[in-house]
């Protein structure tokens, strides 16, 4: 199912082998590492409203090439981590569904 990008997300979500570990609003400018399950581990941005993969420690670093994201829907993806980021609406009221929840 194919479910365009809605719009400005508030949240960034962190997933690890399909399970959320982490939430951060998008409206706070950060830095995060996230240790992976493998002993790897990357290093997210969040920067004016945006999010991006700073640094990776995988081999193919493909995750830190990818371009920022802020709209829901969007994902940047490290599949030797098996860690995805993704931009969500945090709004338990939007009737837009979330492309990675499908709420």
């Amino acid at each position: 199912i194919y479910l365009p990008h809605t719009g400005s997300g508030s949240r960034v979500e962190i997933r690890i082998n399909g399970a959320a570990v982490a939430s951060y609003p998008l409206s706070s400018d950060r830095t995060e590492t996230i240790s992976c399950p493998d002993g790897g581990s990357n290093t997210m941005e969040i920067k004016d409203g945006a999010a991006c993969m700073k640094e990776a420690d995988c081999p193919d670093k493909v995750c830190v090439g990818m371009r920022r994201i802020s709209k829901s829907g969007e994902t940047i993806v490290c599949l030797p981590h098996k860690l995805v980021i993704a931009i969500v609406n945090a709004d338990p009221d939007s009737s837009v569904p979330d492309a990675v929840t499908g709420k």
